[in-house]
């Protein structure tokens, strides 16, 4: 059988294209309605999409003045979904900072069973000080900080996923016996930052362990990518550094004793798509002349831990800020979009207008042949194992993609057809 695409939605609001809500190609009015989300749900199911990915935040963006920026809790939409959905994986985030690990493992595991084995859990270590100061800590940990209790996290919901042995319930009517004791299993665990016993309170998932993702392209997030996650989620912008990043994701899955093939790696990639590639770039200067500097300088304040990027020159090339980040900030993000405002050039002004119609992301403007062929070009150069789709405008612009795109990868044996799996588990195994 030949290798097949992965693909993931990113579903936010009417779209990541910042202020995209000013375009009549959304419906603002309906972004918080459950018909709205189960709309592009089940586009995404209609395209054999892998998963529907919802991310989170856990502070109000300060463009929010301008920027439809609201946050929903993933995981009661997603428990939602689960009942007008019927094959496709659903994955939310939920932090390692701001969480406790038995509540994370236990809200999972619950969303499993009512998907029949659909849930993912997207692994985030939050680092934006903001959210910091919604949970009453006096600070935002610093990153190593961060990864070491991300780490800790992560193994504890793990282990309490395993504390129920697949045949641990007997429901042995006669005997009256609902679970065997034997096969229950408390964890224990009494480490740096948790004290966890165990056993969950709910039976083992229907997949065996849930798939879990994870988005860090630091070293540090990157060696905790390739330990425990079966789907990466990568910023990439030109073919070269994600073949070194996906070749070095894959070396790392290796050494942690992992098949090089056991990590996913997807890049995101927001589309603008019309019926000739003109009509495609006119397009995205029609969503980019919403996009406000201002705003857009706002949130890439947040991603550069605070560093105020409106005391530059917005018309003098961007500076290299790696060396300046904040000890506490994110550190994959912003050394990404640095190196990419350098690599090519950019001035502040420039990269700021690029994160505002795809929130760094690579963006994709062409015809339904363009599109298609370029996915196919880093798909087939190993660059990348399938994509995250961050439509810009929603729902149209996921409506568009599975319409006309997912057909031209199907036919060019790149995609599947119909799902042949009934799990998230199974879907990444395919292909």
């Amino acid at each position: 059988m030949s290798r097949l695409m992965h693909l993931a939605v990113f579903a936010q609001g009417v779209g990541v294209g910042q202020s995209v809500w000013r375009s009549p190609r959304t419906a603002p009015d309906r972004m918080h309605t459950f018909g709205h989300w189960a709309h592009l749900a089940r586009t995404a199911e209609r395209g054999c999409f892998d998963a529907f990915f919802i991310a989170d935040a856990l502070n109000l963006s300060t463009a929010i003045e301008t920027h439809a920026t609201d946050r929903p809790d993933p995981l009661p939409i997603l428990s939602a979904l689960s009942v007008v959905t019927d094959r496709i994986g659903l994955i939310g985030t939920s932090s390692t900072t701001y969480n406790d690990p038995f509540t994370v493992a236990r809200q999972f595991a619950t969303l499993d069973h009512l998907s029949d084995g659909r849930a993912g859990w997207n692994v985030a270590t939050t680092a934006i000080p903001a959210a910091a100061e919604n949970y009453g800590a006096a600070g935002l940990p610093e990153h190593t900080d961060r990864y070491v209790r991300g780490e800790e996290f992560v193994d504890i919901v793990r282990a309490l996923w395993d504390g129920w042995e697949p045949d641990a319930i007997v429901a042995d009517r006669e005997a009256g016996i609902w679970v065997d004791r034997a096969k229950l299993h408390r964890i224990d665990h009494h480490g740096q930052y948790f004290d966890v016993a165990g056993p969950l309170t709910i039976p083992r998932s229907p997949q065996g362990r849930i798939p879990l993702a994870q988005a860090g392209s630091s070293p540090t997030g990157m060696k905790l990518g390739a330990r425990v996650a079966d789907l990466v989620f990568a910023t990439q912008h030109s073919i070269d550094v994600p073949l070194e990043f996906a070749d070095g994701m894959r070396t790392l899955a290796e050494a942690a004793g992992r098949e090089r093939s056991a990590v996913k790696v997807l890049p995101g990639v927001t589309p603008i798509i019309a019926r000739t590639d003109e009509e495609a770039r006119d397009l995205g200067l029609e969503l980019g002349s919403l996009i406000s500097e201002q705003t857009t300088l706002k949130f890439l304040n947040q991603t550069f831990g605070g560093i105020d990027l409106s005391r530059f020159d917005l018309d003098k090339p961007f500076p290299d800020l790696r060396d300046s980040l904040p000890g506490n900030a994110s550190l994959g993000r912003p050394t990404l979009l640095t190196e990419v405002a350098l690599r090519e050039k950019l001035t502040v002004r420039q990269l700021a207008q690029r994160v505002g119609l795809s929130i760094g992301h690579r963006t994709l403007v062409g015809s339904p042949d363009t599109v298609p062929d370029d996915l196919q070009r880093w798909f087939e150069a190993g660059a990348a194992d399938g994509f995250i789709v961050l439509p810009a405008d929603l729902p149209l612009g996921l409506d568009i993609f599975v319409g006309e795109v997912v057909p031209r990868l199907q036919d060019r044996g790149l995609l599947r057809t119909k799902y042949r799996g009934t799990t998230l588990r199974d879907h990444l195994a395919d292909g």
